[in-house]
């Protein structure tokens, strides 16, 4: 496939790098405040009956060749600048408009440089596949540049606007655009870490483990991953407006339970597949850890390090950003490494 010339706009680079170091699963409980018992929806949930609005998404660098997007936020990229990190947006493809553009954060060390390995981590945003824009993760994917991370903040379509795997074809279609312009974003090919939250843990996960998962990344990370589509139509096929069975596979579990496994990525995950690291909340609603320990059990079995953290309270994806970090950053370093090449 010959290379394509990157079109600046605005890029946030992720590096898919989180890895375990043993097979067995391991399970931590964090700490925490008492839990509210009132029903709490987190940023990236939709409850039944409510329609989000169009995402607001917004580009930065060159932005004569961005596609057009119905809600702009003027104040995208402000604060990737007060901390001294480039960011750019990058058109993939126009085929979908906004759906394939991404950003890449450049850390402070390697802004004005080209040909560098640098550690990279990318991020898949949430929002029940049905709202929610790369941009969303900006204050994320500083804290990660701080660190010295390259970070790729990657969009798909909506289950409202194709249903799966269009979502795995457009994070794929970014990452390969990514590795193939390693060298021009000073993104490390090798050392490459998956971030995923809510509905973009699904994406997430199953892109780590569609193939030989390994050969692209270190790690996988999911904050809250609603990884098992399979699941959550077992369980209430209703669930936010009905998205997994008249949304994102648009078709009956009883009718389709192929394409249900194709999209849950328990049923894929073998041992060609990266380490991983699960946050989840014990008493999120409606979705506890289930999904996460069953990914953690499936690991343990075949042979892929799965490393589960159980958090207090009901914090739901990118929500838990703050009390997950710590341990986020400790894995990430271990998985990455302190230093570029």
């Amino acid at each position: 496939m010959s290379k394509s010339r990157p079109v600046p706009v605005r890029l946030a680079a992720v590096t898919l790098t989180a890895a375990l170091s043993a097979t067995a699963i391991h399970t931590t409980a964090v700490a925490g405040p008492a839990d509210d018992p009132r029903p709490k929806y987190g940023s990236e949930q939709v409850p039944t009956g409510v329609t989000p609005p169009s995402p607001k998404s917004g580009f930065a660098g060159d932005v004569e060749d961005v596609p057009r997007v119905r809600a702009t936020a003027q104040n995208f990229g402000r604060l990737a600048s007060r901390n001294g990190i480039g960011v750019r947006t990058y058109v993939v493809s126009e085929e979908f408009g906004n759906a394939r553009t991404l950003d890449v954060y450049t850390p402070r060390h390697l802004r004005g440089k080209k040909g560098k390995k640098g550690r990279t981590v990318i991020l898949v945003h949430g929002g029940d596949w049905q709202k929610g824009d790369r941009i969303d993760l900006e204050r994320h994917a500083v804290d990660l540049a701080r660190l010295g991370f390259v970070v790729v903040s990657v969009n798909y379509r909506l289950a409202t606007e194709a249903p799966w795997p269009a979502q795995r074809d457009d994070v794929n279609a970014s990452i390969r655009y990514v590795r193939q312009n390693a060298k021009q974003l000073n993104v490390d090919n090798k050392r490459t870490v998956l971030i995923g939250s809510s509905a973009g843990g699904q994406i997430a996960a199953n892109v780590a483990t569609y193939g030989s998962g390994k050969k692209r990344f270190r790690g996988l990370v999911t904050l809250s991953g609603l990884i098992s589509p399979l699941h959550m139509a077992k369980k209430d096929p209703a669930y936010s407006n009905g998205v997994i069975t008249s949304m994102l596979l648009r078709c009956p579990l009883g009718q389709c339970r192929e394409q249900y496994r194709d999209a849950s990525a328990i049923t894929l995950l073998d041992r060609k597949d990266p380490p991983a690291l699960l946050f989840h909340s014990l008493k999120e609603q409606p979705w506890g850890p289930q999904q996460a320990k069953d990914f953690a059990r499936a690991g343990r079995l075949r042979g892929v390090p799965v490393k589960l953290v159980l958090l207090p309270g009901r914090q739901h994806g990118i929500d838990t950003w703050t009390k997950v970090f710590p341990t986020l950053k400790k894995w990430l370093l271990e998985r990455l490494g302190t230093k570029d090449r």
